[in-house]
């Protein structure tokens, strides 16, 4: 049974778990719908709370932390989730991160301070945490002929998030005020709380999905969970017989078949030495990471990540930036709208182009290629913040150049369904691309989120402008260009005594 690049030749493919594989892709759902419903109204929200005193160039930290924590609180939780899924069942845990996820968008919502806003977010990522469950039981309920099909569903659960997601928060958001009209604008909470309605709807997705795993998401066995193991770890490449898995009792006899089973037969016999009930799989970090083929994989997952998340946080923060600051000056309901037609998109890209790209090429050549599309998503909002800053204005040019940076962004979703395969192992290739990509984020932040001097009052305030008003900055920049030079107060008043005494 040949295996090149995670693509199986030879083998006819067995039939995906349809029911199961809905329904694990609905509880997955809930971790891009309560990531992404955020963006189109954090910044506003991040300002609101009274963080940034009133300075716009603040924004982007203070909202990229709150973005940020939701990730950090996963990375932080996600191998304690594992371990007690290895204890108590997976289902268990997905339904308790579920419950975690609900009562946190709750709060989410009714927040008024930053700082209850950022816990809030943190315990999001803690709920969220216990999602990659969704992939382990992908694996367990696949074999090599169609996990690359299942696990292909995970950028569409994504796409679909990432869709409805940001549709949702700008079209919900401040209800009392889109929507004077409706319902929302008698009741007092929506008046106090403007972002609590769209909160709320995630928080009801959370618990929808709750009840559908609870009554029909199926639980593995014990028996069927050993083997699982067994058979994900060797399509992975970590139980081979020099790791010590195979005793001398399962090696090769004079008994011991010559051809290999029958391509048309699925069952997975496990050795004696893993049937035994006395024998016990270690799952520690250090033994997973002794593995080439998992430290490899998880070494480019983390590259990976931190591209991708570095990448995602800046596009909401330059569509709402005001266009003084390189920014597109977007409302919430725009940035909602832009997003949810992308990811509308996106989902179809990579619906009807993942699949025949990766059995054209291989895994490992997608997600090299897929990869160096953040390398161009950088370089687009460098391009995009210098056109603004040229134009002065959202411009045909602009827009365009949107375009460019959303196609780059479907590109390099597809790493993630590719990389999700085990023979996706690209070892150090992608290194040294992540180098040159953190090279250009912090070029791109330089020039856009950093405030050009130029634009300020070319003269400290005095006394007397203490308390004036901030120059306009379109007539300090036109007077610039026109070259026209202002005069301080006191010259004019000297000129005007010559000229009384003549």
């Amino acid at each position: 049974m040949p295996l090149e690049d995670g693509v199986v030749h030879g083998l006819p493919k067995t039939p995906l778990p349809l029911r199961q594989l809905f329904i694990v892709s609905l509880l997955q759902g809930a971790e891009p719908l309560t990531s992404s419903i955020i963006f189109p109204f954090v910044n506003q929200a991040v300002r609101e709370s009274g963080i940034t005193g009133g300075d716009e160039t603040k924004t982007g930290y203070y909202a990229g932390a709150i973005e940020s924590i939701f990730f950090v609180a996963e990375c932080l939780t996600v191998v304690y989730w594992g371990r007690l899924s290895d204890r108590i069942g997976r289902k268990p845990v997905m339904l308790i991160g579920l419950v975690g996820l609900a009562l946190s968008m709750i709060t989410f919502g009714l927040s008024k301070s930053y700082w209850l806003l950022f816990v809030s977010r943190f315990i999001q990522g803690m709920s969220n945490g216990n999602m990659g469950m969704a992939k382990n039981i992908i694996a367990e309920i696949t074999d090599e002929s169609n996990i690359a099909d299942a696990f292909a569903c995970l950028p569409l659960i994504w796409s679909i998030g990432g869709t409805v997601g940001p549709i949702i928060g700008g079209t919900l958001s401040n209800p009392a005020t889109s929507y004077p009209s409706s319902v929302f604008a008698s009741w007092p909470l929506f008046v106090k709380h403007p972002y609590l309605l769209p909160c709320m709807v995630a928080a009801i997705y959370s618990l929808i999905s709750l009840t559908v795993g609870l009554l029909w998401l199926d639980e593995l066995s014990g028996d069927d969970f050993e083997a699982s193991v067994y058979t994900y770890t060797t399509r992975a490449g970590a139980a081979m017989p020099h790791d010590g898995l195979v005793t001398s009792a399962d090696a090769p006899s004079e008994s011991t078949p010559l051809l290999p089973p029958s391509p048309s037969s699925t069952t997975v016999s496990l050795p004696s030495s893993l049937s035994s009930s006395s024998t016990t799989i270690a799952h520690s970090p250090r033994t997973l990471l002794s593995t080439p083929p998992i430290r490899f994989s998880l070494i480019n997952l983390a590259f990976l990540a931190f591209a991708d998340q570095s990448c995602q946080v800046i596009l909401p923060l330059v569509f709402s930036t005001p266009t003084s600051l390189y920014g597109l000056a977007l409302r919430p309901y725009a940035i909602g709208v832009t997003l949810g037609v992308f990811g509308v998109l996106n989902g179809l890209i990579q619906v009807y182009a993942l699949g025949w790209l990766t059995s054209r090429f291989g895994s490992t050549k997608v997600y090299q290629w897929a990869f160096a599309g953040l390398l161009g998503a950088f370089s687009t909002y460098v391009a995009v913040g210098e056109a603004v800053r040229l134009r002065g204005e959202v411009d045909t040019l602009v827009w365009a150049l949107v375009v460019v940076l959303l196609a780059f962004f479907s590109q390099y979703y597809m790493a993630w369904g590719t990389s999700l395969i085990p023979a996706s192992i690209c070892r150090f290739a992608d290194l040294p691309i992540c180098f040159v990509l953190v090279l250009v984020l912090t070029v791109r932040a330089a020039r856009i989120y950093i405030p050009d001097p130029r634009i300020h009052h070319p003269r400290p305030l005095g006394p007397r402008d203490a308390h004036s008003p901030r120059p306009d900055r379109h007539i300090h920049h036109a007077r610039r260009r026109a070259r026209v030079r202002v005069l301080p107060v006191r010259v004019l008043d000297a000129d005007a005594r010559a000229l009384s005494r003549r």
